[in-house]
């Protein structure tokens, strides 16, 4: 009975137009389409094939743990390729995604894909040819170079993301329709880059991703047209960036601390990450000119190590410029090696309206410095001065994966006791498997009887 009820339900589908199953099966994530359509009728598979979004993934079909078994779901997935792309109808198509491991073994596979995606005006353009088992012993040997017919396609491309791949950018090189550069794992010179931006004036996003091959990352003092830059732990020789970027409006670093001669007039959002550091260095000055660079940003997230390490410049307490940051992202342990930042961020963010405390993350470095003569276990009941914001603009506090641990609490009965316009202390507790969860909810909704300065303040547990 089963059966002919799925049977029935499958006939019912099959009444509905082309139009509208191509439109369902188009929601279906590729793996799933696959499945699901080679168990169906002919007329399913046919318009699952005259789908535009195409991904191939060696990942859906090679999962075994035996290599013998791994050669053949292979050969499984290469010979999947080639009937599907023997048998596409489609004149156009807007996304292909080719991601497999081991390409100088399957070649002219990758290459018919290209070519295939060229013949058909591809907008969206994904080689993902990554493979952490041999990445990381020789890294140039590793890649697979970019098949010509990808620098063919400058009239149709509008998004390029290349992983593990040997890139290059000819002289002739015009993508005018390219709007999103992403290079993961990949070498490349910064020259590449500047050839590149100034080549291709559509660009408005770049990411880099593990890079290599930077000496610096100077894209001289030219106005580049980005409106999203990413640069996620890159190998740069020289820790040097600079850039006049005067449309861009998101900016996410991740590396070693560096420094910067940054125009970022416009700028919305920044996030900074220097987890890549292993230990405690006095660039408080360094850090200081990079949040001055950035000074028209909204929204900002920095890490542990800036909180750290802030204070040791020549302003331990306050930067010496406005900020423009309306919501702070903090990622920190609210360890008292970090509360010199928290209090430098507090008195330098003097409009902010909602502060963020992701709370579990960074490393706490045992060679730490106080920048100035302080009690850190008994911080905040020693100020004396109460931050600007506190008295007129912050209203939010979000504290996301709390443990109630004293230092957390007592920050939070700080701002209860000087935040005057605080209408907000919203707690999300830590669900950790130890026992204590109970406990960190009791503790947090203890501060709802304490005393507080706003009488509009409400304080949520989750």
């Amino acid at each position: 009975t089963t059966m002919a009820t799925e049977n029935n339900n499958l006939d019912l589908f099959s009444l509905l137009p082309d139009s509208l199953l191509l439109a369902i099966v188009s929601f279906l994530p590729f793996k799933e389409a696959a499945a699901r359509t080679c168990i169906l009728n002919k007329k399913w598979l046919n318009i699952w094939k005259s789908g535009n979004d195409i991904d191939f993934d060696e990942n859906f079909f090679v999962n075994s743990t035996s290599d013998e078994i791994k050669q053949a779901q292979r050969k499984v997935f290469i010979d999947f390729i080639t009937n599907w792309i023997a048998h596409f109808t489609q004149r156009d198509i807007n996304k292909f995604s080719l991601k497999i491991s081991n390409p100088h073994s399957c070649r002219n596979t990758i290459e018919s894909c290209v070519e295939f995606a060229a013949q058909r005006r591809v907008k969206d353009l994904t080689l993902d040819f990554s493979d952490k088992r041999n990445f990381n012993n020789n890294k140039d040997n590793a890649l697979f170079p970019v098949p010509t017919q990808v620098y063919q396609l400058g009239s149709s491309l509008e998004s390029l993301k290349l992983s593990s791949c040997g890139f290059f950018v000819p002289d002739s090189l015009n993508f005018d329709a390219l709007r999103d550069l992403s290079l993961s794992c990949v070498h490349v010179k910064i020259k590449t880059l500047k050839s590149l931006l100034s080549s291709c004036s559509t660009i408005q996003s770049l990411s880099l991703e593990k890079c290599w091959g930077l000496q610096h990352f100077d894209l001289g003092y030219v106005p580049i047209c980005l409106r999203r830059l990413v640069v996620n732990k890159c190998e740069i020789e020289l820790d040097y960036l600079s850039f006049n970027a005067p449309i861009l409006q998101y900016f996410k670093y991740s590396g070693l601390v560096f420094t910067s001669d940054i125009n970022a007039k416009e700028i919305e959002e920044v996030d900074i990450d220097f987890a890549l550091e292993s230990r405690f260095n006095e660039c408080g000055n360094e850090l200081c000119q990079i949040l001055l660079d950035f000074s028209a940003a909204k929204i900002l997230t920095v890490c542990s190590y800036l909180l750290q390490v802030i204070p040791s410049g020549d302003e331990p307490v306050q930067i010496q410029g406005d900020l423009n940051v309306k919501h702070l992202i903090l990622n920190t342990q609210l360890h008292p090696n970090e509360l010199g930042g928290l209090e430098f961020l507090l008195n330098s963010c003097s409009v902010m309206e909602k502060l963020t405390l992701n709370l579990g993350s960074g490393v706490i470095f045992e060679d730490y410095k106080n920048p100035y003569d302080v009690d850190l276990k008994n911080f905040w009941q020693r100020r004396r001065v109460v931050p600007t914001c506190l008295m007129r603009s912050l209203k939010v506090v979000e504290v996301n994966k709390s443990k109630t641990t004293d230092s957390e609490v007592i920050t939070l009965y700080f701002f209860m006791l000087t935040g005057k316009v605080l209408e907000e202390i919203n707690i999300h507790i830590c669900n950790a498997d130890d026992g204590l969860t109970e406990i960190r909810y009791a503790r947090a909704r203890y501060l709802r009887t304490a005393e507080k300065c706003s009488s509009n303040l409400r304080i949520s547990v989750y």
